[in-house]
């Protein structure tokens, strides 16, 4: 069956100062089809996707769209959404203290005289909803729904104007099982309705799980198209980043120290209760359970930012009182979190004051003016050890790739030189071979004699690196495995809750 071409891009190349983002790039994407766009943090993915629906306009190149050709200078995101464009993106683009209904039709609310129709609206929402197939308290504030309802939400506001393209940019890097399943769901309907779909992922099980076709590119050029039933996973991590990629999880570290991180009972209702978990020197602990298994309220709380209601947190053996994230940072601790553009950088400063912000101390000179340029150096030298992609170290983070940002959020800590490492999904949204380099800098970080908890919600990540994890289950440390009990039967077993004989 032929099929109408939504988008096609010919010759597309995006300059930015000191940089080209996209090399006479190609991409077509048909009616009815979901096509995979893969490529390592930096490769040009979102400058390709931020092109289509005019929040750029490329350098060089043509772009049509449902065959009509764009006229690039006048291209703007209100034009692509006339033409039936429209993104999802990864971040939440919701306003938390207005509730589903609001965020829907922001900006389009209809009127029954000089008031708002909210009858009508509410009555078009629940349309939009019974379509996904997808059951959603819109009257609830957005601050208040889970992470998935949230991405409801968004996806509600994107199909609002029947869009024929729409683009999910990471939309599944925040879900999890469940989650994940049922935008699978969504884009098998979308895509008998004809709509064609521009699906964004690091997770390559996803590619081969729900697109028909791919296109990859390294570096901002355009390396290769076809179609997911004609290659495998090590054929499209070869495209991805120019080699086969063997051995992905280092040989773990087997020699620890002195116990340096210690919790006993440590309980935050209803989040967790009577937590209590040890880690060594030279030890990576990892922390395993299903969506809403307290995992992240725990790190948070020995962060001291969720308030705790009682158990004791040892550091070096002794006992601490840490309230808050400051006092934390002066015992040692250093938190990589799962959301690095709230709690992990600020995102209107640049790179090199994102990494040393932590470290400010450390550049003084005669304990009043900073050393800008020691900061600098220093901010270029570690930020180099992670392979960081970027054209200047005053080049404001929020222009850089989500798995780039992750990485100036590891380099802050690892400028600080913090004796533990909390470590809450530390690989969202971070291409393969990123991953590799995040593992072998938590094998780095071991070896040096640091301590590291490891949340992750990848069973293969948890097992490939931990030497010990912890099983959470409804708030509760259900279970402890370490050495050879730290396998994928076992730590399933125990997530489901499920007690032995």
């Amino acid at each position: 069956m032929d099929r109408e071409k939504l988008v096609e891009v010919k010759n597309c190349t995006m300059v930015f100062p000191g940089v080209k983002a996209l090399d006479n790039v190609d991409f077509t994407l048909l009616s009815g089809e979901c096509h995979g766009l893969v490529g390592e943090n930096g490769a040009g993915k979102s400058t390709l996707s931020k092109c289509i629906i005019g929040e750029y306009r490329m350098t060089e190149g043509e772009l049509y769209i449902k065959g009509n050709p764009i006229n690039i200078p006048s291209y703007t995101v209100r034009k692509s959404a006339e033409m039936g464009v429209a993104i999802v993106h990864q971040e939440f683009q919701l306003m938390e203290d207005m509730n589903g209904l609001e965020n829907i039709f922001v900006g389009r609310y209809e009127k029954k005289g000089p008031l708002i129709d909210w009858k009508n609206l509410q009555k078009r929402g629940e349309e939009l909803l019974e379509y996904l197939q997808c059951d959603v308290d819109l009257r609830v504030k957005v601050k208040h729904l889970r992470t998935a309802e949230k991405q409801i939400i968004q996806l509600a506001k994107a199909i609002l104007d029947n869009p024929q393209v729409i683009i999910f940019d990471e939309l599944t890097s925040v879900l999890q099982g469940e989650g994940i399943q049922n935008i699978f769901r969504i884009i098998d309907l979308l895509k008998h309705k004809g709509i064609g779909i521009i699906y964004i992922s690091h997770r390559l099980d996803e590619i081969f799980q729900c697109c028909d076709r791919y296109t990859v590119l390294c570096d901002g050029k355009y390396i290769n198209s076809g179609y997911v039933k004609d290659i495998d996973k090590p054929e499209l991590v070869k495209m991805i980043i120019g080699r086969e990629l063997k051995n992905v999880y280092p040989p773990k570290n087997d020699t620890f120290g002195e116990l340096v991180l210690q919790v006993n009972g440590l309980s935050s209702p209803p989040a967790f209760k009577d937590v209590s978990l040890e880690v060594r020197a030279g030890e990576v602990v990892g922390i395993s359970g299903l969506l809403g298994a307290g995992k992240t309220e725990l790190i948070h709380a020995i962060y001291g930012n969720h308030k705790i209601a009682g158990g004791e947190i040892k550091i070096q053996g002794k006992s601490v009182k840490i309230h808050t994230p400051k006092q934390a940072v002066r015992h040692g601790l250093g938190v990589i979190p799962d959301d690095r553009r709230k709690l992990g950088l600020n995102m209107l400063f640049n790179i090199k004051d994102n990494t040393t912000l932590a470290s400010m101390k450390q550049f003084r000179k005669w304990g009043v003016f900073q050393n800008h340029k020691r900061e600098a150096d220093s901010a270029y030298t570690v930020n180099k050890k992670l392979n960081l992609k970027y054209y200047s170290l005053f080049q404001l983070v929020n222009k850089l790739s989500g798995g780039n940002q992750q990485k100036v959020v590891i380099a802050k800590w690892m400028l600080r030189d913090c004796d533990i490492f909390l470590l809450d999904e530390p690989t969202r949204g971070i291409d393969i071979g990123a991953k590799f380099e995040i593992y072998s800098l938590i094998n780095e970080l071991a070896k040096a004699g640091k301590a590291v908890v490891l949340v992750s919600p990848e069973l293969e990540e948890i097992i490939g690196l931990s030497n010990k994890v912890y099983v959470m289950y409804e708030g509760k440390i259900m279970d402890v495995v370490e050495g050879d009990d730290i396998t994928q039967e076992k730590i399933i077993h125990d997530l489901l809750g499920v007690e032995e004989a």
